[in-house]
């Protein structure tokens, strides 16, 4: 693994959000022989600071496509969604704990919506992201069930539903997933935002250490409903971040997709210093066959 080196030609700008400020990477990295351009979607509130989408092109073509989120969005996060009303702009979408309850459950969710810059939705096939906020993680307990973001990565077409039954069968075919990608039984969650609805997990347990009672860092998982992949999914372990360490996770792709003809090969969660931020980025992509 190595660490990521930020562009020497960054120009860096700075938007006020609630009295914080979150810096904007603008252009960088332009010679003669090489050009990479970002770009970037509107910066939306989370705990005290602020997150949101970009997409990376190196000579026209899609090189990474992520989430920045600032230092102090870690600060200031609802932890009892009982009792703690989320970030403005944001729901509760899972919440298990009655009123006045001290403490949240696992599986409590908080999301936030994002819109996708506008050319990589023509490249990407993917509009909208939702980041979601869960203060005590989620099932399976003992792996995943530690604070945590998770962003949602869903096509446009095909998207999750309403009927749970669904979220197993008709099964979904091996080449839409990786090699080793299985949909987790009881992984089906209700969801319903302007990017999703619900929908179940496709993981590799024989690839995550969190399986074996190793330590969650991070992790990326396959969307699936009604017999399709349908999206992307980055776990992000929230003791990662507080490190300010990295994670690198090399991603096998699958051979068919029908929402996209692209796949990611590579997930990175970095800290980024000049910035004061962390990117959650797939990057690395590669041509599959669209059905």
């Amino acid at each position: 693994m190595s660490r990521k080196l930020p562009f020497l030609s960054t120009i860096l700008a700075t938007t006020v959000i609630s009295g914080s400020l979150i810096p904007v990477t603008t252009n960088a990295g332009y010679s003669n022989k090489n050009y990479s351009k970002s770009f970037y979607g509107d910066t939306v509130k989370l705990g005290d600071g602020g997150v949101k989408t970009f997409g990376t092109f190196s000579n026209g073509e899609l090189k990474k496509v992520g989430v920045i989120i600032s230092e102090d969005a870690l600060n200031g996060l609802p932890q009892n969604c009982g009792v703690d009303a989320p970030t403005p702009g944001a729901q509760w979408l899972i919440c298990q704990s009655k009123e006045g309850e001290n403490k949240g459950k696992m599986n409590d969710t908080m999301v936030i919506t994002l819109d996708m810059p506008k050319k990589v939705v023509k490249e990407l096939g993917i509009k909208k992201l939702d980041l979601s906020w869960l203060p005590y993680g989620h099932a399976p307990e003992g792996v995943w069930d530690k604070p945590q973001f998770d962003i949602h990565f869903p096509f446009m077409k095909p998207t999750g539903g309403k009927d749970s039954s669904k979220y197993y069968a008709p099964k979904t075919s091996s080449d839409q997933l990786p090699e080793g990608y299985i949909v987790l039984p009881g992984s089906g969650f209700p969801w319903d935002t302007d990017a999703l609805q619900s929908h179940s997990h496709a993981a590799s347990p024989g690839d995550s250490p969190e399986f074996k009672g190793g330590e969650f860092l991070g992790n990326f998982l396959y969307l699936s409903y009604e017999g399709k992949a349908i999206g992307y999914e980055a776990y992000v372990s929230k003791k990662l971040l507080d490190s300010k360490d990295y994670y690198i996770q090399n991603l096998k792709s699958p051979k068919v997709s029908y929402g996209s003809d692209k796949a990611p090969t590579k997930l990175v969660i970095s800290y980024l210093p000049s910035e004061e931020a962390y990117e959650v980025s797939l990057e690395n992509y590669i041509k599959v066959e669209k059905k």
